[in-house]
């Protein structure tokens, strides 16, 4: 499978639009992560300590890899023994250190349910073929992906950089996504426990979609991400965008309390997508495909405004089974697309 071109290949620069990928899974650890990265790429190993490095210099930018949590990235459990005036690093327990002992027990215990990850560096768009080698090395390696175990709510998350950062565009993304939502679900086969037994990629509330896709709602950019915030409190949505917020309005974002430390990036943070490694026919391209009939409906305001008001008309005069009856009417608009692009 190809990986589709983008409607809008460049940026308000003029320059290729790139995408970065980062990959969630079990069973390889961090140095052969380093080791298989380096063997597909090159480039040079950077340790920021056991849990969390990086890969730099090779031939397409910079890797990091590391286990998915902060209490072993960032040892955070070493605030307690800081308190007790416990200097883990010096204490020896045979030949070995008590921080180590610790480090050890943890990532044995938590390994079982969170995620190493490999964070890949932005590529122009019609490049991304080169991470489909890392995907197969994953899968060669005998990598566990979401569908390896009921609890693997792993995730393929995709940062695609935004055409320009006018509100209307963003805005035009964000419905693009909330009309798509529902067939991304069945297209994308999202796991039952990345669905409804986490919480990492939770549904935008029905609240925030009837405000959004009313076609009267044009809101500046300030009020665009407080209105965002105020519906979406928290960083575990489907389409995570307070990277890019905080690109735009740093200040802005940075007022808010609750959300913890959000990286700005000129991107968007697409969350949905499973992790498969270990499907020997799952690819990264199916899952960017995906992607991109986001991007061509948000490259149509007039179908978006078309789809919209459908969208709630229907909601509003459905009391069961909305999102079954959506998804094939979505089904029957893209079938009708595809027919008119050919």
């Amino acid at each position: 499978m190809s990986f589709k071109p983008l409607p809008v290949e460049r940026n308000q620069e003029g320059k290729v639009r790139t995408v970065g990928f980062e990959l969630e899974f079990a069973n390889v650890g961090i140095g052969e992560c380093l080791q298989i990265v380096q063997d597909l790429y090159g480039g040079r190993v950077e340790m920021e300590n056991r849990f969390s490095a990086k890969v730099v210099d090779t031939r397409i930018g910079s890797f990091s890899v590391e286990i998915d949590l902060k209490l072993l990235t960032e040892k955070q459990y070493k605030t307690l023994f800081d308190k007790l005036n416990i200097d883990i690093q010096s204490v020896k327990i045979g030949q070995d250190t008590l921080e180590n002992m610790i480090d050890d027990a943890l990532e044995s215990v938590i390994q079982k349910v969170i995620p190493y990850e490999i964070g890949c560096p932005p590529l122009p768009y019609h490049q991304l073929e080169e991470l489909e080698a890392l995907r197969q090395a994953l899968f060669e390696h005998h990598a566990k992906g979401t569908e390896a175990f009921f609890t693997n709510a792993f995730g393929t998350h995709i940062n695609t950089e935004i055409p320009d950062t006018e509100p209307a565009t963003i805005l035009r993304y964000i419905r693009a996504f909330l009309l798509l939502y529902p067939w991304l679900l069945e297209a994308g086969e999202t796991d039952f426990a990345r669905r409804n037994l986490t919480s990492f990629i939770n549904p935008f509330p029905d609240e925030y979609s009837q405000l959004v896709l009313d076609p009267s709602y044009a809101p500046g950019l300030e009020q665009l991400i407080d209105d965002y915030h105020q519906y979406n409190p928290d960083r575990n949505r489907p389409l995570d965008m307070y990277p890019l917020f905080a690109y735009v309005r740093e200040e802005q974002v940075n007022s808010y309390t609750n959300l913890g430390s959000v990286k700005a990036r000129k991107t968007f943070h697409y969350r949905l997508p499973n992790s498969c490694v270990s499907d020997p026919d799952w690819t990264l391209a199916q899952e960017w495909n995906n992607w991109v009939v986001i991007e061509e409906l948000a490259a149509n305001p007039d179908r978006i405004r078309e789809m919209s008001l459908e969208f709630l008309n229907m909601k509003e005069n459905t009391l069961l089974g909305f999102e079954r009856k959506w998804c094939k009417q979505t089904e029957q608009w893209l079938t009708q697309t595809n027919r008119s692009t050919q």
